[in-house]
């Protein structure tokens, strides 16, 4: 189990480190329980990612998969907030709204509060990883096929 194993190093000492850790793994056949808050880091270490949001795993998915195609509201909220690096133009969007009190989480989905997607159904049930065409969500909008926030749907239909 690795947790935050880099993140209170340099960038140059950072690669040294993660690629030592692969080279390990391929040698002798670990598994890495990673644990980061460092997307760039999870990308390139990852095979599978797993993403928490306070306390709960709202997304599961092969780790290139994911970053290409998140299926999650809060992942793809976490991606459009890093910066675009590869200068592809993207626009970043922040990250909004606040982080419930973890001691006292909402009901339901726990990320209703600051889901664009979120409905009554959000507010009230609490959804489980279901199957996805890429792996697991545990999102009723991505169980019902809501994509697009309420505003941007209503806006594409005029």
């Amino acid at each position: 189990m690795c947790d935050e194993p880099t993140s209170a190093l340099d960038v140059s000492v950072q690669a040294q480190i993660l690629n030592l850790m692969c080279d390990l793994q391929d040698e002798f056949g670990l598994t890495y329980l990673f644990i980061s808050h460092d997307l760039s880091v999870v990308r390139h270490m990852a095979t599978r990612i797993g993403v928490l949001y306070l306390g709960r795993l709202v997304e599961v998915s092969e780790g290139k998969a994911l970053f290409q195609n998140p299926q999650h509201p809060y992942t793809s909220m976490l991606l459009d907030a890093v910066p675009d690096l590869d200068m592809t133009g993207r626009a970043r969007t922040q990250v909004v709204g606040e982080i419930p009190n973890p001691i006292d989480p909402p009901s339901g989905c726990r990320f209703h509060p600051r889901c664009p997607l979120a409905n009554a159904r959000c507010m009230q049930e609490s959804p489980v990883l279901q199957p996805t065409a890429i792996g697991e969500s545990a999102c009723f909008a991505v169980e019902e096929g809501r994509r697009e926030a309420p505003s941007t749907a209503a806006a594409g239909a005029k």
